[in-house]
């Protein structure tokens, strides 16, 4: 949200047109793939390299649940790049999921997550959906603890992270400084969000009869912010962006669910993912060209970013005279991988597999000019660091 700077959102490799007919293999695009109403099988490629794929993938404001279950369906197990199931020469069949008389279950949501993992309400970082690497599109019950922030005139411009009942973080720069001053104030939090153009939100899936069922998330919540904490050494509108990290207080959320769970916060004992060779992910509702067009996604994305060191990263940035302190770090730098414009204060994430729980290890807080730049690693306010300052307004 600085003048000039391209913060936040997920780049997914996409856009454009196949001048060819025929898709041609590209890394590990030789696999065979099955697809929904076909009884041939296609080939995985990237999305920009199927011409079928690009006739279908938007407008997203206009998809009903079939069309978006389609899509979902498409998508082909990687964890290199994105990956679509595309048929040669021709377009989709029936390019939607559908049931003449589907039905609709929503889960029961009465029962707190932390009490099924045998904690309390301090439970954390749990989520029911089995992590797999599978495309850039989120599964309707992935990662319930992202948040979405809308401001004046119900415009959605930065994300945020759930820590705890009543509080969410976000990137200083969100809700400070002079972008902020233009579209301010902040109006509200919204949690339990998946599509933004939708409610409920539902996705067509295979009950263990083999029938499609749409499996529906509860109801969005949006709480207005009851109090803004702006680190108090954090100083708006500098191109450095130093201790880029806020937080928002808000009413008291109800009893946590498979759609609504805080992230952990990196304490002692929980295994970090900030080092060489590392992979984390973050996710968001930012700028992609997933959906023909780079503009902000309606539903929630992801993307896997490996690590940088600071060097590596203070290299990337040596024209920018970029000054990183140790309350920043850096992720990123594949190309059409990254997060980008609206997603500032996203979550920069990993799974600690020792503890069985995601863990936030930073915020999104800035990039290059141009999202997606081989050699570009995004950089994010790096949460370790805080932690006593987050435990001294929230506890």
């Amino acid at each position: 949200m600085l003048p000039g700077i391209i913060l936040v959102g997920l780049l997914a490799a996409a856009g454009g047109s196949q001048s060819e007919d025929e898709p041609q293999p590209v890394g590990e695009s030789h696999l065979r793939c099955s697809i929904p109403n076909e009884s041939t099988e296609g080939i995985c490629v990237p999305p920009n390299e199927c011409r079928a794929f690009q006739e279908i993938n938007h407008p997203p404001e206009s998809w009903s649940t079939g069309r978006m279950s389609f899509i979902r369906a498409l998508q082909c197990s990687s964890d290199n790049e994105t990956l679509i199931c595309c048929l040669q020469g021709r377009s989709y069949q029936l390019p939607q999921l559908e049931s003449a008389n589907i039905s609709q279950r929503y889960r029961n949501n009465s029962l707190d997550i932390g009490s099924r993992f045998g904690g309390d309400e301090d439970e954390c970082g749990h989520q029911t959906y089995v992590q797999k690497i599978i495309g850039d599109l989120t599964e309707i019950d992935e990662f319930p603890w992202a948040a979405l922030l809308f401001y004046r005139n119900g415009q959605q411009r930065c994300g945020g992270v759930l820590i705890g009942r009543s509080h969410v973080l976000t990137a200083a720069h969100c809700v400070a400084g002079s972008s902020y001053n233009l579209h301010g104030p902040l109006s509200y939090v919204r949690l339990r969000e998946y599509d933004v153009n939708r409610d409920p939100d539902c996705m067509l899936v295979k009950n263990v009869q083999g029938f499609l069922e749409a499996d529906c998330a509860e109801e969005k919540i949006d709480t207005r912010p009851l109090a803004i904490i702006i680190h108090p050494d954090y100083v708006p509108n500098s191109e450095q962006q130093h201790h880029d990290i806020a937080l928002i207080r808000i009413d008291r959320i109800p009893n946590y669910t498979d759609f609504l769970q805080p992230i952990c916060l990196p304490e002692r004992g929980l295994r970090t993912g900030l080092q060489f060779g590392k992979t984390l992910s973050v996710c968001g509702w930012g700028k992609t060209n997933f959906f023909g067009g780079l503009g902000k996604s309606p539903v929630k994305m992801k993307s896997r970013l490996p690590f940088v060191d600071q060097q590596s990263c203070i290299k990337a940035y040596k024209s920018q005279r970029l000054s990183l302190g140790k309350g920043q770090i850096c992720a990123g730098g594949k190309k059409n991988e990254d997060s980008c414009a609206g997603d500032s204060g996203s979550p920069l994430m990993f799974f600690d597999a020792k503890q069985g729980v995601w863990v936030l290890a930073g915020i999104v807080s800035r990039g290059a000019e141009v999202c997606g730049l081989a050699g570009k690693p995004g950089i994010f306010t790096n949460v370790r660091e805080y932690l006593q300052w987050i435990k001294e307004h929230t506890y």
